[in-house]
């Protein structure tokens, strides 16, 4: 396109920007009696805004689920006995991190497959998954308080979505699967004292 026809586009587009307003300005002025309702004006206003905001993607994500679940009980032991229990729970699964006197343990990050997403029948990819999980222990009136929340995120396996894990709401099976585990070493431990 030459410099001459782009100054003629530009020139037809502003002229038609012009007419576009001005029809606007005497549409919203005419002499009608719906039309001179203040109530009217502030309405079709408000509603323009929000479409504006909507289509523009300037409106917000809306409510977004928490990332994790906890779960938590009490045990009527102390908390050295409890702080045993959990660790033995670990056994086999790498920690990153463990503070007895914070009563902090966070393991690494468990690798897995989603069950539930695919790339679909033509791609065959299923995504990748892991989680973590983060415990902690504090003593409190001759209790001790056990809270495990699990941190779970998936990868697609093709996409723009392969090169970075996207953080999902956990459902708490995996917390609660800790915590039954806990239990029966607990369980396990007061039957053989009581022996």
């Amino acid at each position: 396109m030459d410099t001459g026809k782009r100054k003629e586009s530009a020139g037809h587009y502003k002229s038609v920007c012009k007419q576009q307003v001005i029809l606007l300005l005497f549409f919203i002025f005419m002499k009608r009696e719906e039309m001179l309702n203040i109530r009217y004006v502030i309405i079709l206003l408000l509603a323009t805004v929000q479409l504006s905001a909507v289509f523009t993607g300037c409106a917000g994500q809306g409510f977004k689920p928490r990332n994790m679940a906890v779960v938590s009980g009490y045990f009527d032991l102390d908390t050295a006995t409890v702080w045993g229990a959990v660790i033995e729970s670990f056994a086999g699964v790498p920690l990153d991190s463990k503070d007895k006197e914070r009563g902090f343990v966070r393991t690494q990050w468990i690798m897995g497959w989603t069950d539930d997403k695919s790339m679909g029948l033509l791609l065959e990819g299923r995504w990748q998954k892991r989680y973590r999980l983060f415990v902690r222990v504090t003593g409190e009136h001759n209790k001790t308080y056990v809270s495990v929340n699990a941190q779970i995120e998936e990868k697609a396996p093709g996409g723009s979505q392969a090169y970075r894990w996207s953080r999902v709401p956990s459902d708490g099976i995996r917390e609660r699967e800790f915590m039954a585990k806990l239990e029966n070493i607990l369980n396990s431990q007061r039957l053989i004292q009581n022996k």
